[in-house]
């Protein structure tokens, strides 16, 4: 019995090639098995938002004898905007901080779709106190009693 020695001849050029387009083609393969696989549920549990009976509900502030409203416009399921009405400009400049801080609130309250973890105002700290508590005012009046 004789034995034939086979001797392979590889190039450097043919191995480094080989070793590419096998790493090419692994990551391809990981790649579609990652793309198709199907993810994990998120446990963590969605808060659901309170229904709202669907309508316009004002609370007043009293400034100085001046009587604002805040006007809150809701939907079944969202709050869906908030102004301030009868503000005239002797509020304005009486109390000039008055407007840019509803602005700041309704972005937050707005966004949230709720008045906790509202940041308050940092120049307008009462000011803001003030609003929150008027908007939940009219908050709760839409609220869904739910007994």
């Amino acid at each position: 019995m004789s034995a034939k020695t086979k001797i392979i001849v590889l190039h450097l050029k043919e191995v480094i090639w080989a070793g590419i387009l096998t790493a090419l083609g692994l990551f391809l393969i990981l790649l579609l098995i990652l793309l198709f696989v199907p993810k994990k549920e998120s446990t963590e549990q969605v808060l659901t938002p309170p229904n709202y009976h669907p309508g316009i509900y004002k609370s007043e502030l009293y400034l100085g004898g001046n009587s604002i409203e805040v006007e809150t416009i809701m939907e079944q399921d969202r709050i869906s905007s908030i102004r301030l009405l009868n503000l005239d400009e002797a509020i304005t400049t009486a109390y000039p901080l008055l407007a840019p801080t509803m602005d700041y609130v309704c972005a937050q309250v707005l966004k949230n779709q709720s008045v906790e973890d509202v940041e308050l105002e940092p120049s307008a700290k009462y000011t803001t106190l003030v609003l929150l508590d008027a908007i939940s005012n009219c908050l709760e009046k839409a609220r869904v009693k739910k007994d």
